[in-house]
């Protein structure tokens, strides 16, 4: 039987819910730009597709392979036909290219307002000792700097003196807060390294409202391959097919996958709502419960530097300021 896994919240949820509704008028996109990276498959297209259910201005769709992003642009347009959908294959290491397509977009639509940062790599899966070192940085190239090519183009594309109020958002893992899993340190590292970059980001560049977002322990083409060597420690979240939109001709089973992550994706979009705005630097779980978390925004945000909750911290730290203790210590 799978261990229960923690929570900030009492209620969780393993499926998508009515509070996260894509169709809800507090979560419409209605009038912005959305981004998403890794829109090839998995959580990206699951993503693409309830955005595209709130209603955006446009939908942009990143990913290296053309193919996997053009299936993806089918199941959106099949969904939403008359919705704006524009698809550019990049490696987000390549930050010509991709500074190349958000002014582009910038320019078209007028601005980028969200992006969802879903791409990802699974470094190699071994012990430490293992670790090949003129490898292991290949994880963090994509983890970390692809990252910060990703931040970079965003508030570059949509122009460094307009300042735009945007929102980023990181898919990362609940792994930098668990005790260490056997064969996992060069990915969970690599994430822990792309959040406080982006704390760090979000500082110089208040405009930019960040978060990061555990999507939960999903059964995707990451999870598969590290089920192949590992031993997870807890089930798959959803994993059965919702209709979210009425079968289409031309589509296959594997290109309607996107059910499986039917969680993930609409919280992504309840949290780049106006909702969420109090999460801004926050990590969360997807499977939390977003009722509870709005109820807890005084507890979460805190009144000074160094408070609140739901952020990378020193536990225990600190006791004193100036000499006096803190929280009747």
């Amino acid at each position: 039987m799978a261990a229960p896994q923690p929570s900030y919240t009492k209620a969780t949820h393993s499926s998508t819910h009515a509070a996260i509704n894509p169709t809800l008028p507090a979560l419409s996109s209605a009038g912005k730009v959305v981004v998403i990276t890794g829109a090839t498959g998995g959580i990206g297209r699951a993503t693409a597709l309830s955005f595209a259910t709130s209603g955006p201005k446009a939908l942009v769709l990143l990913g290296r392979r053309s193919d996997a992003l053009a299936e993806t642009a089918t199941v959106v347009r099949a969904a939403h036909g008359s919705l704006t959908v524009e698809t550019h294959a990049v490696d987000l290491l390549d930050s010509d290219k991709l500074r190349r397509i958000f002014t582009n977009v910038a320019a078209t639509h007028g601005a980028v307002d969200v992006v969802i940062h879903a791409a990802g790599v699974l470094a190699p899966v071994v012990p430490l000792l293992d670790a090949d070192p003129a490898t292991f940085l290949d994880g963090y190239e994509t983890t970390v700097v692809g990252t910060l090519v990703l931040a970079q183009a965003l508030v570059l594309g949509n122009g460094v003196a307009e300042k735009k109020d945007t929102t980023l958002i990181n898919l990362t893992t609940a792994g930098v807060f668990f005790p260490p899993f056997p064969g996992m340190g060069a990915y969970v590292s690599s994430k822990m390294a792309a959040i406080k970059l982006l704390q760090a980001f979000g500082a110089e560049n208040p405009h930019v409202r960040i978060h990061h977002v555990h999507p939960g322990f999903l059964d995707t083409a990451m999870s598969t391959q590290l089920a192949k060597t590992t031993k997870l420690p807890f089930s798959f979240d959803d994993s059965t097919f919702l209709p979210l939109m009425s079968p289409h001709p031309t589509l296959d089973d594997e290109m309607l996958t996107y059910a499986s992550v039917s969680l993930p994706a609409d919280f992504l979009v309840w949290i780049a709502s106006p909702e969420a705005k109090f999460l801004n630097g926050k990590i969360v779980f997807a499977a939390w419960d977003v009722d509870e978390l709005k109820s807890r925004e005084k507890e979460i945000v805190g009144n000074s530097p160094l408070t609140g909750e739901l952020w990378v911290s020193y536990s225990g730290f600190p006791r004193y300021v100036g000499g006096h203790a803190l929280g009747g210590r």
